[in-house]
């Protein structure tokens, strides 16, 4: 009797372990990737050298994926071929914990040990991008989708003591501490450079504006928020204009020719007070 019971229970350890091991299928990692489709937007997709395909109900391993590369996903394929329930990815240490719903991707975190690397979440409007350095935070990518266009994208890098935000809805970068303070913004053309830019003091009041205006660049410094100088060049000539109560009170003009300077200053009211035309 006992040997019987013996003989039963091997077998239903062979079973179980059986049962195991043909729990997952492991796909070739060459032919197999796990990929995030952009249309249907974020869609959990399977590819089969490449092309979308469609798995029959269960378990599988992919060892390729649009996420982590080579790595295994634990994947579990639903009636309808897709997707179906949370899964993990798992390389070299690193995990990650996707979160999926009726195939549609709306989370996914990456961590080594206790200590999250990578994440994306997904939401109806838009996607973030957060990538992590000892547990901190290092940069974060939001792109906003729209009907009229596939997306728009904001890009957050973070520093020791500030971080910068850069938004190409209306092509602006700014420049924030951590407690989100402000401290410097500019407006950008499409190529990236500067248009316009304000640099702030630590109490939020505005030091210096950079700015063009009818083809002329001008820098304007403030005290206390209020107008003290403007530079800018016009004609081959270096104006300095200096205020007072944001009223003007005196405008210096240089002009240099042939090693040659010639000054002139002026009151607030235009009237010629001083000039030297030393060499």
């Amino acid at each position: 009797m006992s040997k019987s019971r013996f003989i039963i229970s091997l077998c239903l350890c062979l079973a179980v372990q059986l049962g195991v091991a043909q729990e997952y299928v492991r796909l070739d990692k060459d032919s197999y990737q796990l990929h995030l489709s952009e249309y249907p937007k974020d869609t959990i997709r399977v590819l089969e050298k490449g092309k979308e395909t469609k798995l029959k109900q269960g378990k599988y391993i992919l060892q390729k994926n649009q996420f982590m590369g080579l790595s295994n996903a634990f994947i579990t394929i639903n009636q309808d071929g897709i997707v179906d329930g949370d899964f993990k990815i798992e390389k070299d240490g690193r995990t990650g914990d996707v979160i999926v719903r009726h195939g549609v991707l709306q989370q996914m975190t990456v961590k080594s040990a206790a200590l999250p690397d990578f994440q994306y979440t997904i939401t109806d409007s838009s996607s973030v991008q957060r990538n992590f350095k000892n547990g901190k935070i290092s940069q974060e990518k939001t792109v906003f989708y729209r009907a009229a266009n596939s997306g728009k994208k904001v890009t957050k890098v973070f520093f020791d003591n500030y971080y910068t935000v850069e938004n190409d809805f209306d092509h602006t970068r700014a420049d924030y501490r951590l407690d989100n303070t402000l401290m410097y913004s500019a407006k950008l053309n499409c190529g990236g450079q500067i248009q316009e830019s304000k640099s702030f003091d630590t109490n939020g009041q505005l030091l210096k504006h950079t700015y063009r205006k009818a083809k002329i660049d001008y820098t304007d410094l403030y005290q206390n928020n209020n107008l003290v100088e403007r530079k800018y060049n016009l004609d081959n000539c270096f104006y300095h204009e200096y205020f007072k109560n944001s009223l003007l009170v005196q405008k210096v003009v240089e002009k240099k020719d042939k090693g040659n300077t010639e000054k002139y200053v002026y009151n607030g009211a235009g009237k010629l007070i001083n000039k030297n035309t030393g060499g």
